[in-house]
This record gives structure tokens, C-alpha cells and sequence, in this order.
């Protein structure tokens, strides 16, 4: 837009002519020749900004093959590609691991039902069973073929805490073993997996049945009631200590118990190593076994937390049994399957 001067002035394009014309947007003043050259010139100008609208127009018009053809469309499509690859990858390791696992078990089974049959054998020739023997053993047949469909140490869970947008799933292992031999007022029932103390508080102690010499073998418990004065013992001992009701005291007991308590050959060592953590109601503890290590470890699945203890053979020779310890009136915790 141009306004005529009242007052005249020099040419802003230095030629000799008085200026009759002020440019209102750039602020100058011209004469009439030059504020018509000023005038197509701006007119160009505005020419060239329609014609690149026109050409922003006909680009956003074509939206459609613009949103697919965006970088950041590309960088989706790498990040889909780069996670199928990672998943079929973690699928054909678990697979395999899963397979040797099955493989391992129907072996482990098939091993059980020949004794089973032997000893079914053994009973026919003799011809003299009972009643009770007879339910006997329809509920081992039963249970072998209910473990048999779904094996309880062995279960496929998500990763909570691996990293990225979807979990890792894991092949999850864990042990079981059946508990006898114990002293004091406590006893195990093999149908809920459960070890439970008896309605009179004091030490009572049960030992495990399988015996570790190798390999690694890994428990869950979960404390399903704990009270006062909030008392457990996880550990393990030598297969041929003498049973007693504390057995924490002996040479061999390995373990750890409520109120920060570490007991090693018997002794008992508050805090030891930073062992710093309660037991508690609800609470799940996995005891890890790794006689390859010759070492234990404990960890608080509850609080994230773990101790190591190492085992010294010359003071607790293979083979190991796990040793549970109770303290508290219907104290009682659970062996959790996979």
C-alpha cells in the first residue's frame, strides 16, 4: 500500500526527481516513475509466494501418500521388522529349550511308571494286598498321570522386567521335593505342597527327600502365615546329620532365618554379609541350590533382594536335603510349582 506526500523529498531509488509516493511497507518514498518499477516489482514478488501456495496446496491434497512416505512411518516399519525378529528369535530358543525340558521329564516319568509296574508286579505275584494298598495305588497311578499332562516344575512366564514395549517370556524351571523325617510339631502335606507347624509354638524341623550331589535345583516358597515371633529357616544340610528339633545348631546346617539371622555350621551370625531382610507374611522365597558352586542363595522375590552363602564340603559334605525349620503355633509356608 502507497500514500501521497505532502511534503516533497528526494527519490529512495537516487535519481534526481522529488518523490511523490510513500511505500507504507517498506517506509521509502519514490517518484512516480520509480513507484510504479517499485509496484511491479513487489507484484512479482507476490506472484512467486502464490505460486509456491499453489504448489503447497497441491501437496497437501496429496496427504494420504505423504502420511505412508513418512520418515517416521520408516522408522515404525524397522522397529516392527527388528521386534518380529527378536520374538521368532526368543520362540525358537524356548522351543528348544522347552523340547530338551519334555524330553528330560517323560524320560524322568517313564523311569517312575516302570517302578511303579515293578512293584504292581511284585504285589500280583505275592497276592496279598489290602484295601488301603489298593487305594494306594490308584491314587499314584492317578497323580502320575495328572503330573504326566501337566508337569508342575515346568511353566513358560513373561518377563516382567526385561526391557522394551513386549515382555520376554521365559522358560521357567523350578524343583520339587516331598519332606519327611521331621521332629517337633510340624508336618507336611504332600497333596497342597504345604509344611505346617502344629497349634503349640517351638522349634520343629523337617528335612527334604531328594539328595543333591550336582547340577542346580531351584525351590519357591511362598509364606502363607508367619507369626510372632516371625520365624523360618531356608537352608540345607548334610544327608547324615543326626535329626533334632534344632537343627540350625549342627556342624552342617547351612541357611537363613527371620530377624537377619545367617546360621553357618551351626553358628549363628546376625547381618552377616549385609544379610539385611525379614521374612513376612505373603512373602515368596526361592531357595537356589548349585552344587557346582558348591553354594546356596537366597532371594526375597518380594523385596528383590539376594544372599549367597558358599558351602565348604569339608564341613558339609555332599549329599545335601534341604532343611525347613518352624517356630510359630500354625506357622506355615508352601513349595509352589511352576
Amino acid at each position: 500500500m502507497s500514500s501521497t506526500l505532502s511534503e516533497k523529498s528526494s527519490c529512495a531509488a537516487t535519481c534526481t526527481a522529488s518523490s511523490d509516493t510513500l511505500c507504507d511497507g517498506c517506509g521509502k518514498s519514490y517518484c512516480n516513475r520509480h513507484s510504479s518499477k517499485h509496484r511491479e516489482r513487489l507484484t512479482k514478488q507476490m506472484e512467486k509466494v502464490l505460486l509456491y501456495h499453489e504448489q503447497l496446496q497441491k501437496l497437501f491434497h496429496n496427504d494420504t501418500k505423504i502420511v505412508l512416505n513418512h520418515p517416521l512411518m520408516k522408522r515404525i516399519d524397522d522397529w516392527e521388522q527388528e521386534s518380529i525378529l527378536k520374538i521368532q528369535q526368543t520362540a525358537k530358543e524356548t522351543r528348544q529349550q522347552l523340547k530338551s525340558a519334555l524330553n528330560k521329564y517323560t524320560a524322568d516319568m517313564n523311569e517312575t511308571f516302570r517302578q511303579i509296574s515293578e512293584q504292581l508286579n511284585t504285589t500280583r505275584r505275592e497276592n496279598d494286598c489290602m484295601e488301603s494298598e489298593i487305594r494306594t495305588w490308584l491314587e499314584k497311578l492317578t497323580n502320575l498321570k495328572k503330573d504326566y499332562r501337566t508337569p508342575k516344575t515346568i511353566n513358560i512366564r513373561l518377563d516382567e522386567h526385561s526391557p522394551g514395549f513386549i515382555n520376554k517370556i521365559n522358560l521357567h524351571f523350578v524343583s520339587l521335593d516331598s519332606f519327611c523325617q521331621s521332629i517337633g510339631d510340624i508336618q507336611y502335606d504332600p497333596h497342597t505342597h504345604t509344611i505346617l507347624h502344629g497349634p503349640t509354638s517351638g522349634d520343629a524341623t523337617i528335612r527334604g527327600i531328594l539328595e543333591f550331589t550336582s547340577g542346580t535345583h531351584r525351590f519357591r516358597f511362598q509364606i502363607c502365615k508367619l507369626g510372632i515371633p516371625k520365624w523360618v529357616f531356608f537352608g540345607i544340610i548334610s544327608k547324615n546329620t543326626p535329626l533334632q528339633a534344632t537343627l540350625y545348631k549342627t556342624p552342617t546346617a547351612y541357611g537363613w532365618a527371620g530377624h537377619h539371622q545367617v546360621w553357618l555350621n551351626g553358628s549363628h551370625y546376625h547381618q552377616y554379609d549385609g544379610f539385611r531382610f525379614e521374612m513376612n507374611n505373603n512373602d515368596v522365597i526361592e531357595l537356589f541350590v548349585d552344587c557346582d558352586r558348591r553354594s546356596i542363595r537366597l532371594t526375597n522375590e518380594s523385596l528383590a533382594m539376594q544372599h549367597e552363602l558358599e558351602i565348604a564340603l569339608g564341613r558339609c559334605p555332599f549329599p545335601w536335603v534341604l532343611y525347613i525349620g518352624l517356630y510359630g503355633a500354625k506357622d506355615q509356608i508352601r513349595l509352589q510349582v511352576a
